[in-house]
């Protein structure tokens, strides 16, 4: 199993978009779908980061919020 699992998040909804070996990695497969919300799974500390790609394909972290972590965990 790699270490880190990609999603995105469109209409309160987290989909699964794969599975990456490195940040850099989970970062391109982000870029590669486009604009939006998305999140990385880290598996060997069960840490979700939340991240926003703009239609520049420009990567930037979300602050995480509860709402940001109610969303995740559905």
């Amino acid at each position: 199993m790699l270490p880190l699992d990609v999603f995105s998040i469109k209409n309160n909804e987290s989909m699964w978009l794969g599975p990456a070996r490195t940040l850099i990695q989970a970062l391109e497969v982000m870029r590669q779908n486009g604009a939006g919300s998305y999140f990385i799974f880290f598996h060997q500390t069960q840490h979700k980061a939340m991240y926003h790609v703009d239609e520049h394909g420009s990567v930037r972290p979300v602050a995480e919020s509860q709402g940001a972590r109610e969303q995740v965990r559905r």
